[in-house]
């Protein structure tokens, strides 16, 4: 049986694995725009691994396999806020506290650096995506109108405490 093993940093080599995270997303087809759910390139997760202002997070399993990931935007971190993005774990392995391990590392890395707020947008669809990101002390913040593809999105933050 495959267990988690490790929550760290992304590294260049990992970007395969990321993009075969992503394909997840289609599960969603039919419920998000398509334009949401496309699937990323393996070159494409690479030249975000190498973006300066973008640090991937990864849930490793034992077997060294990918079975969750995110990004953190530090585009507005001299502002002390970050934002947490394109978050997914492999439904097989859901429910299994890989989410919540790769929240605490965030949370880890924005005590580290100063950091007071994280935020984030997701889709009124996400349910379960909701539900989570409130049992981890998100907050809604507001609905943002015709944010992505002419669909509204919810606005979400965690105030980092010291």
């Amino acid at each position: 049986m495959t267990k988690l093993k490790i929550i760290r940093f992304a590294k260049q080599e990992d970007a395969k694995g990321i993009a075969e995270v992503y394909k997840d997303w289609l599960e969603f087809k039919g419920i998000l725009p398509d334009k949401l759910i496309e699937q990323e390139s393996t070159e494409s997760i690479l030249n975000s691994i190498n973006n300066p202002t973008k640090i991937y997070i990864v849930a490793e399993a034992d077997t060294e396999e990918i079975l969750g990931v995110c990004y953190m935007d530090l585009s507005f971190i001299s502002l002390k806020t970050i934002r947490l993005g394109d978050m997914m774990i492999k439904s097989k392995f859901r429910r299994m506290g890989i989410g919540s391990a790769i929240i605490n590392k965030v949370i880890e890395y924005a005590k580290n650096n100063n950091v007071i707020k994280i935020w984030l947008w997701t889709q009124e669809e996400l349910k379960n995506a909701i539900i989570f990101y409130k049992k981890k002390g998100f907050i809604l913040e507001g609905k943002q109108k015709n944010q992505f593809c002419n669909k509204d999105a919810l606005l979400f933050g965690l105030i980092i405490s010291s």
